[in-house]
């Protein structure tokens, strides 16, 4: 399953008469599959020019209203094949991680002359 979740919104205190007028969306797309393995991929949408007619009050808007304003600009599909990759990876690693303990020294080499 796929869904978005609004993480913060960067707003302008005033704009042509309306108050905290957004214009950047703070977004992560999250997929989880069926064995609860999470993949995410984080971004930031802007948004273009509110028409006052249309203004929501930002106490009045749902996470719901904001993905409507950047899910028709985002390519949602390759956001979707972007986290298949990262759940199947997850699924089935095909790569690791691994760390150099700091306790491992070269040795030095002996001078031979």
């Amino acid at each position: 399953t796929y869904k978005f979740k609004i993480n913060a919104v960067d707003a302008h205190v005033s704009q042509d008469g309306l108050e905290n007028v957004i214009y950047n969306v703070h977004y992560s797309y999250i997929g989880e599959d069926e064995n609860g393995n999470v993949a995410t991929q984080i971004g930031v949408q802007h948004v273009h020019n509110v028409n006052p007619e249309n203004f929501i009050p930002f106490n009045k808007l749902t996470q719901a209203d904001v993905v409507s304003w950047i899910e028709a600009a985002l390519p949602v599909e390759e956001f979707q094949k972007n986290l298949d990759s990262q759940l199947a990876e997850l699924a089935a690693p095909t790569k690791l991680t691994l760390s150099i303990p700091e306790t491992l020294e070269q040795e030095d080499e002996e001078v031979v002359a």
